[in-house]
């Protein structure tokens, strides 16, 4: 099956330790492009925080943003897709989050989504403390008890290491939302878990956007390093992690070099050898 779109992750995988993205990577974007191939980048970032690392002259075709509940072409940032959590939800999130007790931030839509109210916990949260100081202008307390009446994009919820168990605990008692896990940009040990409306994931964006491009006969390649990716691995035809990956995640998928040794490019170049033979 021709290759038709490859989707890759952000931080981590096509970013570099100096957010940039490596020459060679680069050129592969190019080379892509030039083969008509759709390129797509899927990340946790807001709109807000990818243009913080993502500039006009990036060879991507669309940006996936906000774990999927955004698509923008590039570098136009044309409205693809937008999805939003409906009030009367978003409430009863904020009050199930509450009344656990949890650090967590409800994000506004899209494309205001970097801003956003938070809650404390009654514990020690260094991660939590970092990235409200990062996006101190863009942040208000939440009242006691929760009274959101508009739609959001989001909650995320900000856990110390220990907190491995979070993500799973979360995941059955919030069967009305979709929820995501991934490890902290900031400490790179903490646990971040997205909650979003039902359905919202990067493979589901993937999914409908090769659809809507009419890519439906042909395979894509998906390229991550974290578990925010994973269901995006999982629908990929061909699904590759950078070896700066978790080894969990380096043993359940094919490995390539690391985010800052060519680890992308390695991956397409083996997605391309893969469905040439085909």
């Amino acid at each position: 099956m021709r290759l038709g779109s490859v989707v890759t992750d952000l931080d981590g995988t096509l970013l570099g330790p100096s957010r940039s993205i490596a020459a060679v990577d680069r050129r592969t974007l190019i080379e892509l492009g030039a083969r008509g191939i759709l390129r797509v980048v899927a990340t946790g970032r807001s709109l807000f925080s990818a243009r913080a690392v993502l500039g006009a002259d990036v060879p991507i075709d669309y940006l996936i943003h906000s774990s999927g509940a955004g698509i923008v072409s590039w570098p136009d940032e044309r409205p693809v897709r937008v999805l939003h959590m409906a009030p009367p939800s978003a409430l009863r999130l904020a009050r199930e989050l509450s009344e656990r007790d949890l650090d967590f931030m409800l994000h506004r839509p899209i494309p205001d989504n970097h801003r956003f109210w938070f809650r404390r916990s009654t514990r020690q949260n260094a991660d939590f403390a970092r990235r409200l100081s990062q996006y101190a202008a863009h942040a208000e307390p939440l009242e006691e008890p929760p009274q959101i009446a508009r739609e959001l994009c989001q909650a995320l919820v900000i856990a110390p290491p220990s907190s491995a168990d979070l993500h799973a605990e979360l995941t059955r008692t919030l069967s009305e939302w979709s929820v995501l896990r991934a490890t902290s940009p900031l400490d790179g040990a903490s646990t971040w878990v997205e909650i979003f409306p039902r359905g919202v994931c990067k493979s589901e964006a993937a999914a409908w956007l090769c659809k809507a491009r009419g890519l439906g006969s042909t395979a894509s390649l998906g390229v991550g390093n974290d578990y925010n990716d994973v269901d995006l691995l999982d629908w990929a035809e061909f699904a590759i992690v950078v070896g700066n990956a978790p080894e969990e995640l380096r043993a359940r998928y094919r490995s390539v070099a690391a985010h800052d040794q060519g680890g992308f490019t390695e991956a397409v170049r083996h997605a391309l050898a893969q469905s040439d033979s085909e």
